[in-house]
């Protein structure tokens, strides 16, 4: 009990020195020590701008304006924090927990040798994990960030994963070193993408390789709306400018749901099924979803067609009008998918429902007007009727022109004349 007091006591007394030493020793005494010690440890020349003992929220020790010469302008820190804990106190020479790292910029190239500058040598101390806060990668004249992650080392003191994730634990993002690569894995949890429109996910998971030009994706798994996606993409960022391209495809999905990410009023309902080739590009990565390019194929089973009533015009007599909602069924529902930034094209459209059949295209633009024309046919028995469809109007508030409904008639049956004889089959006896 009398030891555990004493050594109680003189760690209390070493803090209390090392609480007052800033106090009568200027930085300046220790700063080539302190550069000595960061450059071993990131295997490179660095600077400093000014060092101390902060003592809120913790006792720390804090670098400022850490940059690193062998790439000053891409690779800072604007503040470094040790803090003067008990267990870094009694491990002192072995290990060291708690870094935190607030405002780093750093350059591709810089990340990626990040497993190489922090490789430990012989006799430094062992990092347990850095905690990096509101740090960004600076990518051409863009940044990606900034984000706090955390990075954490294994038992023989090499860096081993990057991780980082959101407040509402709906995303979990690791980095590994993998050669001269490192392995990246997102998953993601009831998450609605917070770019483009807001497609909702149950579960998204992306695995891939990233390089410092960017990350090869090569798989894309995701649960949303009922149904599967998977796929494959290409994310870069090399001269400037960024570049997302890759596949996916879909089976499965409730449409109606998905539908209405895009429109509430006017959407479809039934199972969608599809795939799509896709091409980003963008200057900056938060304008990167501004701009797609998609071109797609896809099936809609067994469905509706909501605030698009393709059936009454057909009972037109005269040229008409109908700005109106309604319903059109559908057994399927097929055609491309063609969007250029704002402009949305369907084409080729095949809708089959029973006796009913249309086949159109239809243009939305981007002010959401549309322009389209669609012909559509009813056929039951002796009874066809058919018709060509202008669609106008807007998304939400269609508007359907006809001409004069084409109703073809059979011809007329005098039943009270004697039919003639049929003729007699070719080389009959007479």
């Amino acid at each position: 009990m009398q030891n555990t007091r004493k050594l109680l006591i003189f760690i209390a007394l070493i803090l209390i020195l090392i609480g007052l030493l800033p106090l009568v020793i200027p930085d300046s005494l220790y700063r080539d020590q302190l550069v000595s010690a960061l450059e071993k440890r990131l295997h490179g020349p660095v600077q400093i701008g000014s060092s101390g003992i902060e003592y809120a929220p913790r006792p720390a020790l804090v670098i400022r304006d850490v940059v690193f010469k062998q790439d000053s302008h891409t690779a800072k820190i604007d503040k470094l924090s040790v803090p003067i804990s008990l267990h870094n106190l009694l491990n002192w020479g072995r290990e060291i927990r708690g870094i935190v790292v607030e405002n780093g910029q750093f350059s591709p190239r810089f990340a990626m040798q990040l497993p190489e500058k922090l490789r430990p040598e012989a006799g430094q101390p062992r990092l347990a994990q850095i905690d990096l806060k509101q740090s960004s990668v600076l990518l051409g004249s863009g940044v990606l960030g900034p984000i706090d992650a955390t990075l954490r080392f294994a038992s023989d003191g090499q860096l081993a994963e990057l991780q980082a994730g959101d407040e509402g634990s709906h995303l979990d993002f690791h980095v590994q070193p993998k050669g001269s690569q490192f392995a990246v894995t997102l998953t993601a949890n009831g998450y609605t993408l917070p770019f483009g429109h807001p497609v909702h996910f149950d579960r998204l998971l992306l695995k891939g390789l990233a390089g410092p030009d960017g990350i090869d994706i090569e798989d894309i798994r995701g649960d949303l709306y009922g149904g599967i996606v998977t796929g494959r993409a290409q994310l870069g960022w090399q001269d400037n400018a960024w570049t997302l391209a890759g596949t996916l495809r879909t089976n499965g999905i409730q449409a109606e749901p998905f539908s209405q990410v895009f429109s509430e009023v006017t959407h479809v309902s039934g199972r969608l099924a599809g795939e799509s080739t896709f091409v980003y590009k963008a200057d900056d990565y938060h304008k990167l979803f501004d701009r797609p390019g998609i071109d797609a194929q896809f099936r809609v089973s067994d469905g509706m067609l909501h605030n698009f009533d393709l059936i009454t015009p057909l009972k037109a007599v005269q040229p008409a009008t109908y700005a109106r909602g309604g319903q059109t069924r559908f057994e399927t529902f097929t055609g491309r998918l063609a969007v250029r930034g704002d402009t949305v094209q369907i084409l080729d459209a095949n809708l089959v429902g029973g006796k009913f059949n249309a086949h159109g295209q239809l243009t939305i633009q981007p002010d959401l007007k549309l322009n389209g024309a669609i012909m559509a046919r009813l056929s039951g028995g002796t009874i066809q009727v058919a018709n060509r469809i202008s669609a106008g109007g807007v998304l939400k508030a269609p508007s359907l022109s006809t001409a004069t409904a084409n109703r073809p008639q059979p011809q007329a049956v005098n039943l009270t004349e004697t039919p003639a004889p049929a003729p007699a089959p070719e080389g009959a006896t007479q």
